[in-house]
């Protein structure tokens, strides 16, 4: 199996559909020299250009594989299953090899040969990133192997084949920037400035139909020159125009989209085969141009079917698209069972926006209306209401709802879905896209192939607990009037989920809950409850939106805690979903222990969960065992198979909670959730300010909270618990942005990056300097200027030398400070 795996990663490195074009072209240099040259000398003008270019795809694996196993994994580029070192010899063998077998037919293609490489180098490790020039160094390569294969037939390229290596040169420059079209957003994620990524894909659209014309007018030049064309050879041009046209086309006549690039570049491979095969048959005639330039179409059309698109589309874009008309009658058919049901959807109720469906593929516009807790589509006016935004194509609508073959967190993970739309709002999309699934009655078969991971989802879902496992704080009790505060303050801060309680508890958890849920917060009030019947009716009597149905999944919990089995684990945990989802509440499964589980038992409660019409799943990291880079393997694993949008749970017991909630993110998770000050069970959980920092300052993300709420609602909640924020807390302790020492302070006079992570006016905090045994001149110059001050260098040191004596106090410093001048 290990050497099966080997082999078809060489394979897939030699894309034999690009592989076989360029010994073609090389075969079309000998052909127009001296096409009764001897069959080794052809046969080496097809061979050495192949070796070539396949040297050049080894070298890419070499150079470019962190941004394709990263930003493109999409790619063929076999990143990751190959090792580097085997990329590196191969590129060397490859190239030494040519190399050789040049020198052994003519010495001066040596030159030729030692040039490609150094081009092939500085493209994937230079240039690939240089916008047009990388597209254009691309190109050479196809140039030089038609002069290489014309030198194999002549000491030198006579001029006459020039034209023809300038037709290669473009061709190959328009179709390479038609590729990167395709992969505009892999190279904007790692940071290649492409022509498409600088400029936009409608200047990449004319660049490369630019280039492609101006190729076929050198392709015409090279028949002038010829000055004999046969029938076939114009049949055979003539075909490769036609196909030009058929890729090219499409891009001019509507938006351009990564399906329609990738399509394009499709045929742009069969058409410059075709291109290439025709000056083949030019030159050797009819006998050996067409069934060459068969094989080589063959070859590129097959291989591409075997290996591209099992790479470079996603499941929903190997879908077979859909028209207008399948759609709207999908849609009108979906609308009309769901006011058809008994129970409404309570978890939409009051919750009133515009939701405006944008498709291409067919170009079509869906505005679907939520007002009064129905759903209806548009065809007139539009109320005034919010709007929000989801854009895709018709595949990946197809694949979602109409194949079962992909599902809405697979497509918005992969980008091939995008939503403008603020967290809330995004969970309850998810639950009305969960509905329109659920009412077709199909079984998401999706593969379970690994999803992109490494990058944050397009917007975190952050929610919070603070009101339901915080208060399991030993010692910790809310009142309901502190709970109904604490709700009103986590709006305020923008969390657009608040875990409010546990109903069964106490009729008194239970009145708090429904206070809660009265006051019509502008956020999803969740619950939680066990897989038992009593619990979940306790929690739908509260009136909460949402219900998190929880049981642990390791062995300890199974074995020595229920004393069930995972078949009797999954028949509680479909009843419970079946249960809230009857009622019109959304519905989320969190695993308990999740990560003592093993994962394949994970998976298969996680999918019962989904066929019972789970909204969402949760991970909790319950005993806080994991380890960020477990956390991200994990969240990696199921995720693959994964059908619905997934959040983290992390307990605090190892001090990792923070790390492990941002690794779980990046392991494919779309929400997290935490605790104001990590407060909760044992050592608590995931602390909300810390979490939310993380990702504005350490990982650029927007969480669209208001940050400077974050001090104010931490000593707010450490009120509440009897205690204090500790004064070296992370964000929101006291000493965050107080500085004392001397290194530091002169630093921050400098520049506050030096020692701050952020800027404290970003949380609404100020930075302080202190004067203590630690501080240098800079911090008493700073501290006089704040006062008004003008110091000279005696007075510095002689307030410096009474500081760290340790003898003075703060009245004293400004007594000492105060006998300077006045600034004037």
């Amino acid at each position: 199996m290990r050497l099966k795996q080997i082999l078809f990663a060489h394979v897939e490195t030699w894309r034999p559909y690009t592989a076989c074009y360029v010994g073609l072209v090389g075969l079309a240099g000998a052909a127009l020299t001296d096409p009764h040259a001897s069959t080794l000398r052809l046969l080496c003008a097809w061979l050495v250009p192949t070796m070539g270019w396949l040297a050049g795809l080894y070298g890419g694996d070499y150079f470019d594989r962190n941004l394709d196993a990263t930003a493109k994994p999409h790619r063929p580029i076999p990143s990751g299953r190959m090792r580097a070192g085997t990329a590196l010899a191969m590129l060397i063998g490859l190239t030494v090899a040519g190399g050789l077998v040049g020198l052994v037919i003519n010495w001066r293609t040596l030159g030729l040969v030692l040039i490609a490489l150094m081009l092939g180098i500085a493209y994937s490790a230079f240039f690939k990133g240089r916008g047009l020039a990388g597209n254009a160094v691309r190109g050479l390569i196809s140039a030089f192997a038609c002069l290489f294969g014309a030198m194999t037939v002549a000491d030198l390229p006579p001029v006459t084949v020039l034209p023809l290596a300038a037709a290669f040169w473009l061709h190959d420059t328009g179709s390479n920037l038609v590729g990167a079209l395709r992969d505009v957003d892999g190279d904007r994620a790692g940071g290649y400035e492409t022509l498409p990524v600088r400029k936009g894909m409608t200047v990449g659209v004319r660049v490369s139909t630019a280039a492609i014309v101006t190729a076929y007018l050198f392709a015409v030049l090279q028949v002038v020159v010829s000055a004999e064309m046969t029938v076939t050879a114009v049949a055979v041009f003539a075909l490769a125009i036609v196909a030009a046209v058929a890729a090219i086309g499409p891009l001019w006549a509507s938006e351009v989209t990564r399906l329609r690039a990738y399509r394009a570049h499709t045929v742009l491979v069969i058409e410059r085969v075709l291109l290439a095969g025709a000056f083949v048959t030019l030159g050797f005639g009819f006998g050996v141009g067409i069934p060459v330039t068969a094989v080589a179409v063959g070859c590129a059309w097959g291989s591409q079917r075997i290996l591209r698109a099992r790479h470079e589309l996603t499941g929903e874009e190997r879908a077979d698209g859909v028209d207008t008309e399948t759609v709207l009658a999908f849609v009108d058919r979906q609308v009309a069972e769901l006011a058809a049901r008994e129970t409404e959807l309570r978890a939409l109720t009051g919750w009133e926006r515009l939701i405006e469906v944008r498709l291409s593929e067919p170009d079509l516009v869906i505005v679907l209306s939520t007002a009064g807790g129905t759903v209806q589509r548009l065809t007139g006016a539009e109320p005034d209401l919010p709007k929000l935004t989801i854009t895709t194509t018709g595949a990946v609508f197809a694949a979602i709802f109409l194949h079962g073959t992909s599902n809405p967190r697979r497509a918005y993970l992969t980008r091939a879905l995008r939503m403008q739309a603020p967290p809330r709002d995004m969970m309850l999309l998810n639950q009305l896209f969960n509905e329109f699934r659920g009412n077709t009655g199909r079984v998401t078969t999706v593969p379970r192939e690994p999803l992109p991971t490494g990058e944050l989802p397009e917007r975190v879902v952050i929610s919070d607990t603070t009101l339901r496992d915080g208060e399991q704080m030993p010692g910790v009790a809310f009142s309901p009037a502190q709970k109904l505060d604490l709700a009103r303050r986590l709006v305020a801060l923008g969390i657009p989920m608040i875990e409010v309680g546990f109903p069964v508890v106490s009729e008194d958890e239970s009145a708090a809950i429904r206070a809660i849920v009265d006051a019509e917060l502008d956020a999803v009030i969740q619950v939680i409850a066990r897989p038992a019947d009593a619990d979940v009716d306790a929690a739908l009597r509260t009136g909460a939106h949402s219900v998190a149905v929880f049981i642990g999944t390791s062995e300890s919990h199974l074995r020595h805690k229920l004393r069930i089995d995972v078949d009797e684990l999954k028949r509680r945990v479909d009843r419970a979903v079946r249960r809230v989802k009857a009622a019109g509440r959304q519905a989320v499964f969190a695993a308990e222990d999740a990560t003592r589980t093993d994962p394949d038992v994970l998976v298969a409660v996680y999918d019962a969960a989904a066929e019972a019409g789970a909204d969402a799943l949760g991970l909790a990291d319950t005993a806080g065992i994991a380890q960020p880079w477990t956390m991200r393997e994990l969240v990696e694993k199921v995720g693959a198979s994964c059908p619905l949008p997934l959040a983290v749970h992390c307990h605090n017991d190892l001090g990792l909670a923070t790390a492990n909630s941002l690794a779980g993110l990046l392991g494919g998770a779309s929400g997290v959730q935490c605790s104001v000050l990590g407060i909760g069970e044992r050592a608590g959980n995931a602390p909300l300010e810390q979490v939310v920092m993380a990702l504005e300052a350490a990982m650029e993300h927007s969480t669209g909270l208001e940050l400077p709420l974050l001090e104010p609602l931490a000593r707010h909640v450490a009120g509440l618990i009897g205690g204090r924020v500790p004064p070296y807390a992370p964000v929101v302790g006291a000493h965050a942005f107080v500085h004392e020492s001397g290194l530091h302070v002169d630093g921050i006079s400098r520049d506050p990056s030096t020692y701050e992570p952020y800027s404290p006016e970003l949380v609404g905090r100020q930075r302080r300097i202190v004067l203590g045994k630690h501080s240098g001149r800079s911090a008493v110059v700073t501290v006089a200027a704040e006062c008004g001050l003008a110091v000279d260098a005696a007075d510095v040191d002689a307030v410096l030398a009474e500081i760290k004596r340790g003898a003075v106090d703060t009245d004293r410093v400004v007594e000492l400070l105060t006998h300077a001048r006045p600034v004037a």
